[in-house]
């Protein structure tokens, strides 16, 4: 299998990411997943890593108090989870 020599968008460097991750924590996430392929296994792993952490942290504390946050909570770590697993492949050896 070739691999493909793809530049990683300066965005995405560790530094520009942390600020976009500690500003809008949603938005971080998203463009993981839109520059998956462009980032090695080690970038992925550590921008996702961070961007689900703070973006936990992001709806945690913009949320009211009571049974909606934690209803809410638990339906973001669960689609989360859920895109992850798809985008690692959904458990299948190719």
């Amino acid at each position: 299998m070739e691999k493909k020599d793809l530049k990683t968008p300066s965005y995405m460097k560790n530094v520009p990411f942390f600020f976009i991750t500690a500003l809008a924590a949603p938005v971080a996430m998203l463009l993981v997943f839109l520059n998956w392929g462009k980032l090695t296994s080690q970038m992925r792993s550590n921008h996702l890593t961070f961007s689900i952490l703070m973006t936990l942290l992001y709806v945690s504390k913009i949320l009211p108090d009571g049974t909606f946050k934690i209803i809410f909570s638990a339906l973001t770590i669960t689609l989360i989870i859920f895109v992850t697993y798809i985008f690692l492949g959904g458990g299948r050896k190719k």
